[in-house]
C-alpha cells in the first residue's frame, strides 16, 4: 500500500470513529418506580474510579417521578442511586449509546 493511501485509509477510519461517536445519543432518563424517594445519583465512565459529585445535588427525585441527564461519555457507563433509607444500588460497564433510560425498581437499577 502506497504512503498516500495509507493517509487515506488513516483519515477515512478516523472519519467513520468520529462519526459514530457523533450517533451516540448520550442522554438517559432516570426513572423512580421504586416506592421510595432517590436521595442520591451518581453516573460517569466505567473507566472512572471514582462516582464524582451526587447529580441530585440539594434535589431529591420521589417516586413515579423521572429527570433527564446527559453524560460526558460515551460507551460504558456506571450507575449508582442512593435512596433516602441509605440502601444503594449499582449497574455498571452500560453502554449509553445503547441505553435511553435507567429505571429504580424495588428490586435495585435496571438500564433499559
Amino acid at each position: 500500500m502506497s504512503f498516500r493511501r495509507l493517509i487515506l485509509a488513516a483519515a477515512l477510519t478516523a472519519g467513520l470513529s468520529s462519526v459514530a461517536q457523533a450517533q451516540c445519543d448520550r442522554r438517559f432518563t432516570l426513572n423512580n418506580q421504586s416506592g421510595t424517594t432517590i436521595s442520591q445519583f451518581y453516573f460517569g465512565s466505567s473507566a472512572q474510579r471514582a462516582w464524582g459529585a451526587d447529580q441530585l445535588g440539594s434535589n431529591v427525585l420521589p417516586n413515579g417521578r423521572s429527570v433527564r441527564y446527559e453524560t460526558r461519555h460515551s460507551g460504558r457507563n456506571d450507575f449508582k442511586v442512593v435512596w433516602a433509607n441509605g440502601q444503594t444500588a449499582e449497574l455498571m460497564n452500560i453502554d449509553i449509546c445503547a441505553t435511553s433510560e435507567i429505571v429504580a425498581t424495588p428490586r435495585g437499577i435496571v438500564a433499559r
